[in-house]
């Protein structure tokens, strides 16, 4: 709410359960009358990954309108302030969950209309959000030159490169652990190769046994160093995975655990659900929980 005094904010951790935990986001519930450049500031203040407004809808087609600021620039898709938006929004009486009840939500976004769905689990609002389904080409570089800009070896950078070209987002398997945990960020070094791309790098090698896959994703050059859990890098992982294990003839719902942030000390975890039809992905969404850490009122 706007009021004389300021804005409501709030901070929730997405893709947790636990405080201190999972990826922090700024929240606006109700950024009603809020110009652009007010938002942009509200994000910069914030400091964190991403900031998320909650608006009225430009078009009948949708029940709300969604925008996400890094303190650099707007951005088309953003999962974790996502799940922290709606999270919010339930646990404030904006969209509200009562019983076993879902709400399913048309929301309005630079990547589309996209639902979400609002449903309580064990107590407290899970979201779903759908993403924009992947496509994604092969990506094709000088191997061991990359690998040498990240700090390990070409070995290490083994398997199938991926370029995800509406968010240019690259894909890059790891052999394990260890070699995630050697990563080294080189912005200056990236620069003169990929001045618009973000890096997500990801290995079979997890952390809990349940888990699929565990992710590190760098996006220096919109604002994160590194993202601490990343909801639109690990949506399309499970349309990679599911590739990769095979099972074709398969179809129907699939539902995978994505791993990220435990190298920065910030655990996180983040449901993946993909649906193939006759073998071909037709919907993908990515699902979690989130913990409320601040409230307040922001001055303008």
């Amino acid at each position: 709410m706007t009021t004389a005094q300021g804005v409501e904010i709030f901070q929730y951790n997405a893709f947790t359960d636990q405080p201190f935990a999972g990826n922090p986001a700024g929240v606006v519930t109700d950024a009603s009358g809020l110009e652009d450049a007010v938002m942009q500031r509200i994000a910069r203040q914030f400091n964190l990954a991403e900031t998320a407004f909650l608006l009225p809808p430009s078009t009948a087609d949708a029940d709300v309108r969604l925008r996400w600021f890094t303190p650099a620039q707007e951005v088309t898709l953003c999962g974790h302030a996502t799940i922290a938006a709606f999270t919010a929004a339930a646990e404030r009486g904006v969209f509200p969950v009562t019983g076993d009840e879902e709400r399913v939500l048309r929301v309005e976004t630079l990547s589309g209309i996209l639902r979400i769905r609002i449903r309580p689990r064990q107590g407290v609002p899970e979201v779903a959000m759908q993403i924009p389904v992947p496509n994604f080409d092969p990506l094709e570089l000088e191997r061991g030159a990359f690998a040498s800009v990240w700090g390990v070896d070409e070995a290490d950078l083994a398997g199938e490169w991926l370029v995800l070209r509406e968010l240019d987002y690259w894909y890059v398997p790891v052999s394990d652990r260890p070699a995630l945990r050697a990563l080294t960020l080189r912005t200056d070094k990236l620069a003169p190769v990929a001045p618009k791309a973000a890096f997500a790098f990801f290995s079979q090698d997890t952390v809990e046994p349940d888990s699929h896959w565990h992710l590190r994703f760098f996006a220096p050059f919109h604002g994160v160093p590194e993202d601490i859990v990343t909801g639109s890098a690990q949506g399309p992982m499970g349309v990679i995975y599911l590739g990769r294990a095979g099972a074709r003839a398969e179809q129907g719902w699939f539902e995978f655990r994505g791993e990220q942030g435990d190298l920065l000390g910030r655990p996180g975890r983040v449901r993946v659900r993909v649906y193939r039809q006759d073998g071909v992905v037709s919907d993908v969404e990515i699902a979690g929980g989130a913990v409320a850490m601040l409230e307040g009122k922001i001055r303008i």
